[in-house]
């Protein structure tokens, strides 16, 4: 049975030994987690409430938002690192560059991402396409290859296919989804299963600038989870982020920062019994 984050939970041991024995495990076992377990990383989602969907144009949102490549009309690079729950060995690095092409036609992303450490690591290579179907409809895919890394125990690798749609359902409101790995992947002899996400999120617009999300996130290997969370941009350079996200309960925040085409995020989440964590982010608008 694999154990993951979300069931550290219903542990009833104090907090410090909650860490020592979380880090301990994580050393000695592949099986912690299920590999892969995908966790947001892009800090206007992660503040916004852990969401999948990128709501706001961030180049790191899209490998889990594969329809949100259509946002982007120029070159764009993000780039971001994080550490889960403040330890080391829980940290996170990704880079992507998303642009438009065929006079706006067409989009593409490319990137990597990288978790772990040199004794467990999990790296996830990247391309995405999208489209603008209609002025109403626009579509994502994606194509990821996953490499995970065990010192003393070896290599394993596999494929998934990420679908993700945009449906704009009035002038001030949208329905945005995702399918993670919908062929059904598998890694590593035992054929562990990378988990299937299915996303379903609703964004609403009630005033020029604030936007509030409700997502709803289907895992295949965990109970469902519910988020709420908002944007506000107090000043034209200026946004802020805040929400929470359900099973277990964690709020998060966070904030933008536009210097003309450089933005600055950064994020943090919190946990019932662990740590905070912290992400900061980059990205670029190249005209």
């Amino acid at each position: 049975m694999l154990l993951s984050v979300r069931d550290l939970k219903a542990i009833k041991i104090p907090l410090q030994k909650a860490g020592i024995i979380f880090i301990s495990v994580v050393s000695i076992s592949a099986h912690l987690f299920s590999a892969f377990e995908h966790y947001p990383s892009n800090p206007v989602a992660v503040g916004s409430g852990l969401l999948f969907i990128n709501v706001q144009a961030n180049a790191i949102g899209i490998f889990a938002d594969p329809a949100s490549v259509t946002s982007f009309q120029v070159r764009n690079i993000g780039i971001v690192s994080g550490r889960r729950f403040g330890l080391k060995r829980l940290q996170h690095h990704s880079a992507v560059l998303a642009q438009p092409y065929l006079n706006k036609k067409l989009y593409f992303a490319i990137g990597a991402s990288f978790f772990g450490d040199k004794l467990y690591s999990e790296t996830i290579w990247g391309m995405v396409m999208g489209k603008r179907v209609s002025e109403k409809l626009n579509i994502g895919i994606g194509l990821m290859y996953y490499d995970l890394q065990i010192k003393n125990y070896g290599q394993a690798s596999s494929w998934g296919l990420n679908l993700g749609w945009r449906i704009k359902l009035d002038k001030s409101l949208q329905w945005l989804g995702s399918w993670r790995n919908l062929n059904s992947p598998a890694v590593g002899v035992s054929k562990d299963e990378i988990p299937q996400i299915i996303v379903s999120a609703l964004v609403f617009n009630p005033i020029q600038y604030a936007t509030v999300v409700i997502e709803w996130e289907q895992d295949t290997l965990y109970e469902s989870r519910l988020k709420m969370g908002g944007q506000f941009k107090l000043l034209p350079w200026a946004t802020i982020h805040a929400g929470h996200a359900s099973s277990p309960g964690q709020t998060t925040a966070g904030f933008e920062i536009l210097f003309k085409h450089i933005k600055i995020n950064y994020a943090v989440s919190t946990h019932s019994y662990l740590d905070l964590s912290h992400w900061f982010g980059v990205g670029f608008s190249l005209h």
